[in-house]
C-alpha cells in the first residue's frame, strides 16, 4: 500500500486526512479508515459545485467490512471530484494520497479548520 496522508496532511478523527492549499482542502482516507473498512465496493460522491456546512456528511464509502461517512471539515463547496477513483474505487486503498484522494472542497472560512489542527 502506497503513503496513507501526505506529509504535511492534517488528521481529522484518524480515518481521513486533509491537506490545505489556499482556501482548498483536499479529502482522503488514512490507513486506519482502509484497514477497517476492508476491500472498497462503492463511493458515493457529491457532484461539483455541491455545497456543504461543516460536519455535514459529503460522501460514504462502502467497503467489505462497513461504511464510512466523510464529513466536511469546514463550510465549503465541492470544487472537484476525484474521477479516477469515482471510476475505479480500488484507487483509494491502493494509492490513497496521490490517486486516491476523494474531493476538494473550496472552504468559505479558514478558521474553521484551525479546530482540527
Amino acid at each position: 500500500m502506497a503513503e496513507v496522508a501526505p506529509k504535511n496532511g492534517e488528521y481529522m478523527d484518524g480515518k481521513l486526512w486533509f491537506q490545505r492549499k489556499g482556501s482548498v482542502v483536499t479529502i482522503g482516507m488514512t490507513n486506519a479508515a482502509i484497514e477497517e473498512l476492508g476491500a472498497v465496493q462503492s463511493i458515493e460522491f457529491p457532484e461539483e459545485g455541491d455545497d456543504f456546512t461543516k460536519n455535514e456528511v459529503v460522501l460514504t464509502v462502502d467497503g467489505s467490512n462497513g461504511r464510512l461517512e466523510v464529513i466536511s471539515p469546514a463550510t465549503g463547496i465541492i470544487q472537484e471530484v476525484n474521477t479516477t477513483a469515482q471510476q475505479d474505487p480500488d484507487r483509494v486503498t491502493e494509492d490513497p494520497v496521490e490517486e486516491g484522494w476523494l474531493v476538494k472542497l473550496e472552504i468559505e472560512d479558514t478558521s474553521d479548520l484551525q479546530e482540527l489542527a
